[in-house]
């Protein structure tokens, strides 16, 4: 499996000897990436450990721990947190602790609790400390209050960091939950200029089939874009559209005029999604209409999955709830089908209405998309009926275009769950600036 641009980088990083200077223009420079795509890179590298922020110097690659996550919080970056001083062990602070206990139960009762790679926090209790101590814990201390000097004393014999804080056990334990929390809902999200391949094979529109054969003999690919002399994307073609073709056919005469075309910064979960549901192969990625790159759904696909395996990627609040759905053939109108699942529903057990209002407007959109190839932006969404949809319903929702004009549409979106409808809406749209070309 090739990898992305975003891990190429990562792997330059962590390639770097120790002590290297890290920017984004160096990055950006030296593998040919935007600095928007360098800047995302250096920040995962630094969450990961491999380079470090300092005043005045600049970035630096550092020795670190290659596999850490983004869940993991660094001695140092605990008192930090915690607002807190460093008694001593200061040079224990990049190491990270696996897990974080809460000295408030007898001393016998504490060794179930006190694994290696640890972090105790206790308030002023005098024989806690030495007992976690001597079980090679490093101690976070409460209140403000200041250990004895046998507890130092004993530290500094195992090379144990103390950090004090100013803090009650209750105020710390939350402040390093926020700062967990932090870290989880600020996640990235692949962009498709992060999987894009830049060199793109590609035809013009004084192309001829024969030299479709030609490229697809050079390439061992069967799927091109075609640009205009300006390079403007104005089509694509395959190895289907060519089928009873004459050699000196022009590609105009036989490719797809209507191509999936994306920009640089649509998400990969949106356009995974968009791909599959409407079987593109290939999508192109234009910037003001001019090809700049190409991705194929393999390549997305792939994207998408490590973006579910990777927690320092994330989804948005759409892709989260339209994961679970696929599109559904239907002579008639554009259906999506799927489930109502756990992350779905209100307190009372059934469907959210906002969360099914987010389904039934994609339902809309697609539809606008499939058999106009415009794009659009809501106005206004009503719903007309709605009734208890239970956790684990299957539901299909459709979507009928009641009226296309060049700055309106109207669209009716149904939602049932098997035959009975339990959900009915009326989209209204503007349409936006450009039609998918």
């Amino acid at each position: 499996m090739s990898q992305t641009k975003h891990q190429q980088i990562l792997s330059f990083i962590e390639n770097l000897a120790v002590g290297s200077k890290v920017s984004v223009r160096f990055i950006a420079r030296e593998l040919d990436v935007s600095e928007g795509t360098a800047y995302r890179a250096i920040k995962e590298a630094e969450n990961k450990g491999f380079v470090r922020s300092i005043p005045k110097v600049g970035t630096i690659r550092i020795e670190g721990v290659k596999e850490r996550q983004i869940e993991d919080l660094t001695l140092r970056e605990v008192s930090q947190i915690v607002e807190g001083v460093v008694l001593c062990g200061a040079e224990g602070l990049d190491h990270t602790p696996n897990r974080f206990v809460i000295a408030a139960m007898e001393i016998d009762a504490m060794e179930r609790y006190l694994e290696e790679e640890g972090l105790c926090i206790v308030g002023n209790r005098h024989d806690a400390q030495l007992y976690v101590l001597n079980h090679g814990l490093p101690l976070l201390i409460t209140g403000g209050f200041d250990p004895e000097q046998d507890v130092l004393d004993l530290a500094r014999q195992k090379n144990l960091a103390i950090i004090q804080s100013p803090y009650d056990t209750f105020a710390v334990t939350t402040m390093i939950n926020r700062a967990l929390y932090d870290r989880l809902i600020e996640k990235e999200i692949v962009l498709a200029e992060d999987i894009m391949v830049k060199d793109v094979q590609y035809l013009t529109t004084k192309a001829t089939v024969k030299d479709w054969y030609e490229l697809s003999q050079k390439t061992n690919h069967s799927r091109f874009p075609v640009v205009d002399e300006d390079m403007m994307v104005v089509g694509i073609i395959t190895a289907v559209d060519l089928a009873g073709a004459e050699m000196n056919t022009s590609v105009v005469d036989v490719m797809n005029p209507k191509p999936y075309v994306v920009g640089r910064d649509d998400s990969v979960t949106h356009v995974s999604r968009i791909m599959v549901w409407e079987g593109w192969e290939i999508a192109a990625v234009a910037e003001q209409g001019k090809l700049i790159g190409i991705i194929s759904l393999q390549d997305v696909l792939e994207a998408y999955q490590q973006v579910q395996q990777q927690p320092q990627f994330g989804e948005t609040m759409d892709n989260l709830i339209l994961s679970g759905f696929r599109y559904a053939e239907d002579p008639e109108n554009v259906t999506i089908e799927g489930e109502i699942t756990q992350f779905m529903i209100n307190e009372f057990g059934s469907a959210s209405c906002g969360v099914l209002v987010t389904v039934m407007n994609m339902a809309g959109y697609i539809a606008l998309r499939k058999q106009h190839r415009l794009d659009a932006i809501t106005e206004n969404f009503t719903l007309y009926q709605l009734q208890p949809i239970a956790v684990g319903t299957q539901v299909r929702i459709t979507a009928k275009l009641l009226l296309v004009t060049k700055k309106h549409c109207n669209i009716e979106i149904d939602v049932y769950a098997e035959d009975t409808l339990v959900a009915k809406g009326l989209m209204a749209a503007r349409m936006g600036n450009k039609k998918l070309t």
